[in-house]
């Protein structure tokens, strides 16, 4: 995973926890009263992180809250703007990837004749995909999706453009 200062990003979409102020990786599942917030650094209350696995991360943290304790609690999805049409990205948005400037977007079938007009390449059954580099970013969207108790607060969506979107890729670090 990517960190944007204190926050891990992966492919397309996470959820994000803000916790007396501060913004946190989370884990929700919808109907649940408890979230799980991670983080990098040792804070109070934090205790190490456990994988799926049973593996105890000495470098990684994580405390468990009651969503209405939260301030906030959204899903953060991201979308590239590509030849005047917004797409979801399959690649993750990782340094590493940033530093190849690679970026692979796709359509479903539903949007496939659009896809292969664009030159999308078939990758699954259903799915059409095209990697594409940074210069051929004309925007990049990002959309914030309430969750829990915090879902009737409506959509937020922000779009960056030219070297604002520079600036957000710049500060996503390994």
């Amino acid at each position: 995973m990517a960190k944007v200062g204190n926050v891990s990003i992966s492919i397309g979409e996470i959820m994000i926890g803000i916790y007396k102020g501060k913004r946190y990786v989370a884990d929700y599942t919808f109907g649940k009263a408890v979230v799980t917030i991670y983080s990098y650094e040792k804070e109070m209350g934090f205790e190490n992180a456990i994988s799926p696995w049973g593996k105890v991360y000495d470098d990684y943290f994580s405390k468990q809250v009651i969503a209405t304790e939260l301030d906030y609690l959204y899903e953060e999805r991201f979308e590239i703007q590509y030849q005047g049409h917004f797409f979801k990205i399959s690649s993750a948005l990782r340094r590493i990837n940033l530093d190849r400037d690679w970026f692979e977007i796709y359509v479903s079938l539903e949007e496939h004749q659009l896809g292969i007009s664009l030159g999308f390449e078939r990758t699954d059954k259903f799915l059409w995909s095209k990697e594409i580099g940074r210069k051929d970013i004309e925007a990049f969207k990002i959309i914030e999706v309430p969750q829990g108790p915090f879902s009737n607060q409506g959509i937020k969506v922000r779009i960056l453009e030219g070297q604002a979107i520079d600036d957000y890729f710049a500060s996503i670090t390994d």
